[in-house]
């Protein structure tokens, strides 16, 4: 059994005859290094084993608990083996500042009381051990190897009658530690005697060295370049494609592929540490039109069966179904707030997961202890059917927004709000009061039901009759025709869309308001004619309007003439504030008030082209030379 020990400590510590000072930075220690490996480089170790390691969350005055790099450095302590956790002021650990909230609470450091009193408590559950001092570590040489293993009997049975079923489309999941890539390794092995194959990844490097020795074999596509063949039809679809943890690309990438190609063998981790797995597995079956089978590994390859240290991390990160760690039906906590209030983020957090495939343990962080942040739920039966989880944004002074639509500042938080202001041309969307709902989520056996409708009617009501300052809510979201009709629906206006496709929906995002004092009334109805006014001159307006076939009852003005909003875009951009982007429309206008002066301009023209830099700044130019130009005005 393998075990995590807690490192109570202020001092220097002894780690294979290297001295780690006191206040070092924060890290991952492993055998045969004497470097710490940072957080955000936890990924390196993904697919290794180590006898023991070391995971140091000291920071100088304050402690730093990347949640993703420890469970990730647990999943490759071997079995027997042991998770060193160096720990100061364990006692007090609530009322440490944690700088990982730099990630996620807006760049600022803050104690995390939630978090660490479940994290205590979990420890005490499993009964890990808390000590002052870091016992004598193995010596270790050279490369550690990793144990060859024989096949499970649920390897096995996938391996030998996977190729023979009759579906089109096969989904193997598994959670960390069950040799899934090793099985869909031989797999894409053994098909390749006899048909045509090829692996997609979310990136090359993402993945595992079984795949990389195998590239001789089998080719790797990267999925734009891939999506590019299928979509031009330059790539055979009477072939076997593998997709690598499929759960970290969007679904409509996958969609295009399930698609197009005869035969597909997905793979995605269950109980991922990025937090993509569990929603997955619900929506991405529904999508299907094709002949669909589910695989599934359960016996674990590294360690035993019922390993405690697997154990604490599914139940830290909420990977099991139940509710773990504060009993809140027990008479001792029943009355307990801090553990009530635990709980209900407990099972909000679970909602979310259920709800969306994106969740991460990152979003958990924030939930626990993450300033600024609102959220409303409503129950049935005394179970939690629907939620909203909300931030607050906006309120910010003249000067700081000023510096925000010139491009000179870019503070965390206030996302809708700083978008609209900078990229919408909309200063006055920092200054007022918002509220951005975030997630709104909903028990996949209740949706279809109303339930979101009532629930965000809910929500709006509450905050509209609060005393804290209010003048619209906002939503950001995947610009799909179904959700762009069901915001609508709740009487959200449509007031921005993004120009690129975000990486983890596929989708462009579209942004909505629903103005809530008399100010918000004035700046929704203000956003909504400057959309509706610049919409049909954004480069992507035809490719919206052919992929959402409804979005034809939306009328855009596609206004040509330039008004004050315009000039004094042009200006912030002559003057090398505002970006291409920002500007696009007005520079359009402006091109199109006269062709021929502007010729100069002729990236309207092109399609499908990237403007350079070297062109970026000519027009800066151009434009600053006909700044005083009345005649256009």
């Amino acid at each position: 059994m393998r075990k995590l020990w807690i490192i109570n400590c202020e001092n220097t510590v002894d780690i294979e005859g290297k001295q780690i000072p006191r206040l070092i930075a924060p890290g991952i220690f492993i055998p045969n290094s004497s470097n710490p490996i940072p957080f955000a480089k936890a990924k390196s170790i993904l697919g290794q084993e180590y006898p023991f390691a070391i995971y140091n969350m000291r920071a100088e005055n304050g402690i730093n608990f990347h949640f993703e790099a420890f469970a990730i450095l647990a999943g490759t302590i071997q079995e027997n083996g042991t998770l060193f956790l160096l720990c100061p002021q364990w006692d007090n650990l609530e009322n440490e500042l944690d700088f990982d909230a730099l990630r996620w609470n807006e760049n600022h450091a803050i104690a995390c009381p939630n978090f660490y009193r479940y994290f205590k408590q979990l420890v005490a559950k499993f009964g890990f051990e808390v000590r002052t001092d870091l016992p004598e570590l193995p010596t270790a040489s050279g490369q550690i190897p990793s144990k060859i293993y024989q096949l499970t009997q649920e390897q096995q049975n996938i391996l030998q009658n996977l190729p023979l079923d009759p579906a089109d489309i096969h989904l193997i999941t598994a959670p960390r530690g069950r040799g899934k890539s090793t099985l869909a390794g031989l797999l894409a092995t053994a098909l390749f005697e006899q048909n045509k194959v090829l692996i997609t990844a979310r990136s090359y490097s993402a993945l595992p060295s079984f795949w990389r020795s195998a590239e001789q074999k089998i080719p790797f596509f990267a999925p734009d370049n891939l999506i590019e063949q299928v979509k031009s039809k330059n790539i055979s679809s009477n072939q076997w494609i593998f997709i690598d943890e499929a759960a970290s690309l969007p679904l409509p990438i996958l969609h295009t592929l399930c698609a197009y190609f005869e035969k597909v063998v997905l793979t995605t981790t269950t109980q991922n540490y990025e937090g993509t797995g569990r929603g997955f597995e619900l929506k991405f079956p529904v999508m299907l039109d094709k002949p669909f089978k589910h695989w599934a590994l359960s016996q674990p390859l590294r360690w035993s069966e019922n390993d405690p240290l697997e154990h604490f991390i599914n139940d830290l990160l909420l990977l099991n179904g139940d509710t773990v760690g504060v009993n809140c039906n027990s008479p001792l906590q029943s009355t307990d707030v801090a553990n009530r209030r635990i709980h209900h983020k407990i099972e909000f957090y679970r909602l979310l997961a259920n709800a969306h495939y994106k969740t991460t343990p990152t979003d958990l962080r924030r939930l626990f202890d993450g300033e600024n942040q609102l959220l409303f739920s409503q129950q049935e039966n005394e179970q939690l059917i629907g939620g909203i989880w909300a931030m607050q944004e906006g309120g910010l002074d003249e000067k700081l927004t000023q510096a925000i639509w010139l491009g000179e500042r870019r503070p965390q938080g206030s996302l809708v709000a700083q978008y609209l202001c900078f990229q919408g041309n909309l200063p006055q969307a920092c200054k007022l009061h918002s509220i951005r709902i975030s997630r709104i989520a909903v028990l996949p056996e209740k949706q279809n039901q109303g339930v979101g409708k009532r629930l965000i009617s809910l929500f709006i009501l509450q905050n509209s009759v609060k005393k804290r300052p209010l003048d619209f809510i906002s939503v950001s979201f995947g610009l799909t025709a179904p959700l762009y009709a069901f915001w609508q629906s709740c009487g959200f206006r449509l007031v921005q869309i993004t120009p690129n496709k975000e990486a983890s929906s596929g989708y462009q995002s579209a942004m909505m308001l629903y103005p809530v004092s008399e100010q918000g009334k004035l700046f929704a109805q203000q956003a909504t004619q400057a959309f509706a006014r610049d919409f049909a001159l954004q480069p992507f307006f035809t490719e919206i309007c052919e992929e959402l076939q409804n979005f034809e009852q939306f009328r855009p003005l596609a206004a040509h003439n330039l008004d004050e909003r315009d000039w004094k875009n042009l200006t912030a951009f002559a003057h090398g504030n505002r970006t291409f982007s920002a500007a696009y429309v007005s520079l359009k206008r402006l091109y199109l008030s006269d062709k021929a002066r502007f010729s100069e301009l002729d990236i309207f023209e092109r399609k499908g082209q990237k403007i350079s830099k070297m062109e970026v700044e000519n027009y800066r130019k151009l434009v600053l030379q006909n700044l005083n130009n009345k005649s256009l005005k």
